[in-house]
């Protein structure tokens, strides 16, 4: 499939089209900045920050700590340290990577400014095609002069002897109409009414005053230099290369907030996934200290050494909680952001949550199938191909400007004359007395070094193109490659990750049961099982971000394909403009 055909997409198939492609646009209200603005500011103003404790002097207990305002009880219950605003504060919405994509499509607002611009492009095509719409013109003038001379010599009309006038009073009035036209061939045709109002004081014909009535049809047209519907054309036919490339930036905004949004998406994934194997190794480790700390006070091998470590490890836990959360709090903005929805405002209290489970099958790829799908959807080869059809349509005009300049330049019609605008005007249409003019109009530039040298600064920019497709070539094909490899690599570090938390569930099994089987909880074996919580937590985290990087690499390949849209179900599709009777594009 051609490139420029199948990537030439702009109207989103799912009724959020903007419209712009040809409405009637209404004139421009004022723009009132903090229109835009509201929305954000009333949200913000709903959202309470937590208050902010103030910094330990000194070591508490590890369920005991410092209130906002300094207080150590409340409700009579000793103030619990913060693991960070848990999610489910506000309130919750999960939706599906789906329907945030689709959401995005239809309110994001860099996509909405990519997609202005091919209807500005499109108002250039009409632009340059209106070069050759007709164009009707009238001219009225009217002079009146008095000239004083060193005296002329008159006839009389009333059969009086010749005399001498040292001043002469014309009154002149001319009335030009009709229609002209640029033609395709890059020439101009003109279909021109002219009539005349003389009068003369003293006068000099016989009818005075006397009118004159002309109908001319004159063309000039170029024989060599601009001569031709493709060089006349070529601005036409560069602005609609352009409108199909700036269609094309179009998807490639799409592409690239879909892109951004499945990468927060499995991030969002994982860091939810990050909270709860937190919070469940902050429980455990929670239990851990609350047992040694029992056995301390029941002076049971336990030394206050063993209680530290416990805390030690779980405050290091409860800062890790309260980033992920934070994390989890910044993709949830970050979606919103990137969905631009108004249902959903950026600075609302609403957290979005995924409701898709990510992909843990295992996906092959055939590299010759990908690199071919590639070559057929990449939107930069579409680009492109796109600039060489516009750098050559520029070549064939610089070699046409190579040409001398020859010119046809000729014109005829009926005249008439009379006493009154009624005769002029029959005379005129008796066809009777014919005027003609032809002629050729020759210009050569001496060494036409102007020409010669945009013509080959044009074939330069043509190969220029031509080698940057190339580039673009090489680029997609690696970027496929590479891409392909890390779908591979993160399936692999999947399968390292599990086989890393099998073992380090059943190394932390086998402690679990040494301490239910009385083994003394010393120093080093307290250190030992916070060891391997932590090991055990690293490795749950490890898998949940392996599983999100291999979700992340299926898009990024499809992204490197070219088809992360069809991946999505995001539909692109090209609407034929039209040109309604008013002008506008439809």
């Amino acid at each position: 499939m051609d490139c420029r055909n199948a990537l030439g997409a702009g109207i989103v198939a799912l009724g959020t089209t903007l419209g712009i492609l040809g409405c009637d646009l209404a004139p421009p209200d004022v723009f009132d900045p903090r229109l835009f603005q509201q929305d954000e500011r009333t949200h913000a103003s709903e959202v309470k920050p937590e208050a902010l404790r103030p910094l330990p002097t000194t070591r508490q207990g590890a369920f005991a700590d410092i209130g906002p305002q300094g207080h150590t009880e409340h409700n009579g219950e000793p103030v619990r340290p913060s693991t960070g605003a848990d999610l489910d504060t506000g309130p919750i919405v999960r939706m599906s990577l789906n329907e945030i994509i689709h959401r995005a499509v239809a309110n994001n607002h860099d996509v909405k400014v990519a997609a202005y611009q091919p209807a500005i492009e499109g108002a250039r095509v009409i632009e340059a095609s209106a070069n050759f719409d007709p164009t009707f013109f009238t001219n009225l003038q009217y002079q009146n002069k008095n000239d004083l001379t060193g005296g002329s010599i008159f006839n009389s009309f009333t059969g009086g002897i010749p005399f001498t006038a040292f001043a002469t009073q014309t009154e002149q009035a001319t009335l030009q109409t009709g229609v002209q036209q640029n033609l395709p061939s890059g020439g101009q045709i003109q279909l021109q009414y002219q009539n005349n109002y003389n009068w003369f004081n003293p006068q000099q014909t016989q009818f005075n005053p006397f009118y004159e009535s002309d109908l001319t049809l004159s063309i000039n047209q170029p024989l060599l230099r601009n001569w031709g519907y493709d060089v006349n054309h070529a601005q036409i036919t560069i602005n609609r290369i352009n409108q199909k490339v700036d269609l094309l930036e179009f998807r490639k905004a799409v592409e690239q907030n879909t892109s951004d949004i499945e990468k927060a998406y499995w991030q969002l994934v994982q860091a939810e996934r990050d909270i709860q194997i937190e919070q469940e190794l902050v429980s455990q480790t929670e239990s851990t200290y609350t047992i040694l700390e029992s056995r301390l006070t029941q002076h049971i091998d336990v030394s206050p050494l063993q209680v530290a470590q416990a805390q030690t490890q779980l405050e290091l836990r409860r800062s890790q909680l309260i980033s992920f959360k934070a994390q989890a709090r910044d993709l949830s903005d970050q979606l919103k952001a990137l969905m631009s929805d108004p249902e959903y405002p950026v600075t609302s209290n609403v957290i979005i949550l995924p409701a898709d489970a990510p992909v843990e099958n295992r996906i092959e790829f055939d590299l010759s199938d990908e690199i071919d799908t590639a070559m057929e959807n990449r939107l930069e080869l579409g680009e492109q191909q796109l600039k060489v059809d516009a750098a050559t349509v520029t070549v064939g005009v610089a070699k046409n400007n190579l040409l001398p300049e020859l010119d046809f330049i000729g014109s005829a019609g009926p005249d008439g004359a009379g006493e009154d605008i009624g005769r002029a005007v029959i005379t005129n249409a008796n066809f009777n007395n014919w005027e003609f003019t032809a002629g050729f109009k020759l210009q050569v530039p001496l060494g036409n070094r102007a020409a010669r040298s945009i013509w080959r600064r044009s074939l330069l920019q043509r190969m220029q193109a031509i080698e940057q497709y190339r580039s673009f070539v090489e680029q997609i094909a690696a970027d496929v490659k590479i891409n392909a490899r890390a779908v591979n690599t993160t399936w692999d570090i999947i399968r390292s990750s599990r086989r890393s938390l099998f073992a380090a569930q059943d190394a932390l099994t086998r402690i679990n049961t040494r301490e239910r089987s009385g083994e003394p909880l010393t120093p080093e074996f307290v250190q030992t099982k916070l060891q391997l919580q932590d090991t055990l937590s690293e490795s749950l985290q490890s898998e949940a971000e392996a599983i999100a990087n291999y979700n992340i690499a299926l898009s990024q390949l499809e992204k490197a394909k070219g088809t992360l849209l069809r991946y999505n179900n995001v539909v692109l599709e090209e609407e034929p403009l039209k040109v309604e009777s008013n002008g506008l594009l439809r």
